[in-house]
């Protein structure tokens, strides 16, 4: 788990991507060049269309592994991306809206805003598996609802504003709780790895099978095969937790709403 969490959180981006990239094909390469020596390629040669037809059926269900659990990653990926956006504006609209409420009410309003904001960014996660609802998060939600619960509307437009506010705190709430759910169950199970992995290295392993006289061709194939395996495990890595790491969802989005409130409160008067 030392090494996975190197590889996804401590490192940038790009030298992820160059190491496992790197070292999947040089590994891949060692292999083939200690194979050539214990089976030397006149003699592997006589081999080849058994390869050749093992290599395309272990490939196909090396795609079709592989495909399902890219995607169903990807996926969940965007999902949380849209999700974590959704709830920053959601979040924020609660105080554009107010303004039909009086300065007053507006700047309580932003102000719990900023609270839960500043509490979300405070939650989010540098490490793996980190999950749950923090304290500063259930005090500062709680506290947004008391605030838009607390409010006087004295004509129709505020008593549609506070309806319309109460219902996107509980969408908030809602996206919330499923952000948390998503850190703590996005990634692949162990029984999904250890398809991939051993996929992996069942197509690697024939591809190293086949006896080609020409070394440089013999280790461009090979080599060519390891990248695509790369590659592969080094999206399921990337994508795996979604709220973690080098590729992970960030919090810009309640950043930039929590400046831009901050501004605004800052341009208003101070409550008289």
């Amino acid at each position: 788990m030392t090494v996975y969490r190197f590889l996804i959180v401590d490192l940038p981006l790009w030298a992820a991507a160059l190491l496992i990239l790197g070292g999947v094909p040089v590994v891949a390469v060692l292999l083939q060049a200690l194979m050539r020596k214990l089976v030397p390629p006149p003699r592997a040669k006589a081999h080849n269309d058994v390869a050749g037809f093992l290599v395309a059926v272990i490939g196909v269900v090396y795609a079709v592994t592989i495909g399902f659990s890219v995607d169903d990653q990807w996926e969940n990926f965007a999902e949380v991306r849209h999700a974590t956006a959704q709830e920053a504006y959601t979040v924020g609209a609660v105080v554009r809206g107010g303004v039909v409420m009086g300065a007053d009410d507006q700047r309580d309003l932003a102000e719990a805003v900023v609270a839960y904001n500043r509490a979300v960014v405070a939650w989010w996660p540098e490490d793996l598996g980190r999950a749950g609802q923090s304290r500063a998060e259930q005090r500062t939600l709680a506290d947004l609802f008391d605030t838009v619960g607390g409010l006087r509307p004295a004509d129709e437009p505020q008593r549609a504003y506070v309806d319309e506010a109460m219902g996107r705190l509980l969408d908030v709430s809602v996206l919330n709780t499923q952000r948390h759910s998503r850190a703590e169950r996005a990634h692949l199970r162990a029984p999904m790895w250890i398809a991939v992995l051993l996929t992996s290295a069942v197509t690697l392993f024939f591809s190293l099978l086949f006896g080609l006289e020409s070394p440089w061709l013999h280790y461009s194939m090979i080599a060519g095969v390891a990248v695509v395996v790369g590659v592969n495990l080094f999206l399921l890595m990337m994508l795996e937790y979604p709220l973690a790491g080098a590729l992970s969802v960030s919090p810009s989005n309640f950043t930039e709403t929590t400046e831009v409130l901050l501004r605004d409160l800052a341009a208003s008067p101070a409550p008289g």
